[in-house]
């Protein structure tokens, strides 16, 4: 069934989003590691994230009409953008990368409700997902350089890769228009693999940056398996599901050699 559109109007300019985002991304940097200690700055990221997603959807109950109104779970990407950046200021001493995460964050946070309101108002266009799409990947590599990186522990390290895999992963599931329902437990397999597959492949400071790309390869493939198995289509879906599984299957065995030759 189609969506009727509604006026473009009625979505907000992401202007209030983003200046939220660049403030929580500020709070980050007071609360990080270096200042707090890595177990206080976990607790209070948590605490910030889980803020920032109760201030983001209150004001945009405020601001958008009830029939355009997005739904709580578009809020997996602004969240998952908040504790990605915790992670790389926890776990990534390059100034750089931690830039680079910064922005990423106030981005996301400030243009991922534009992009789902587009789409609750009937005006989503291909550019729009593959922009959601971008912003996904923007999240979570960062997430996997922090993850090959020997500064974190392995428990928390595998927790927080584990869990920003899996609120990117939801996101991109409900992208290919799976219901919230179906797509978490695709979503959390995908997270427990990924994360499994960082803790699995250790860290040193040889090879970190290949760590990375070859988990984010993993991540790909996952992803495109789990949305080839939510669709339904069995006939379609065996097609998609050896394509990506390629990906999969060419990770892993990047990853054994990675570790292997460390």
């Amino acid at each position: 069934m189609a969506i009727e559109p509604r006026a473009l109007a009625e979505i907000p300019a992401p202007l209030v989003h983003t200046a939220f985002g660049a403030a929580v991304c500020a709070v980050a940097v007071l609360i990080r590691p270096e200042t707090l200690g890595l177990r206080q700055s976990a607790l209070a990221s948590t605490g910030l994230a889980l803020l920032a997603a109760g201030l983001l959807a209150g004001y945009d109950r405020l601001v958008y009409p009830p029939a355009s109104r997005p739904s709580l779970d578009s809020l997996a990407l602004p969240v998952a953008a908040v504790a990605a950046f915790a992670t790389v200021l926890a776990g990534v001493p390059q100034l750089g990368v931690r830039v680079a995460a910064g922005l990423v964050a106030a981005l996301v946070i400030g243009g991922v409700p534009q992009l789902i309101g587009r789409r609750v108002a009937g005006y989503e266009g291909w550019a729009h997902r593959l922009l959601r799409d971008v912003a996904g990947v923007a999240v979570l590599a960062p997430v996997l350089v922090a993850g090959a990186s020997p500064v974190l522990p392995a428990l928390p390290r595998f927790a927080l890769v584990a869990t920003v895999a899996l609120l990117v992963s939801f996101d991109t599931m409900r992208t290919e228009l799976l219901g919230g329902i179906q797509a978490l437990p695709i979503a959390g397999v995908i997270g427990a693999v990924v994360g499994g597959a960082s803790y699995l492949a250790g860290t040193s400071t040889t090879n970190a940056g290949i760590r990375a790309a070859v988990l984010l390869v993993l991540w790909y493939g996952l992803r495109g398996v789990g949305g080839a198995l939510g669709a339904g289509d069995i006939r379609r879906s065996a097609i998609i599901v050896a394509e990506y599984a390629a990906f999969v299957v060419i990770a892993a065995g990047a990853l054994r050699w990675v570790v292997l030759n460390s």
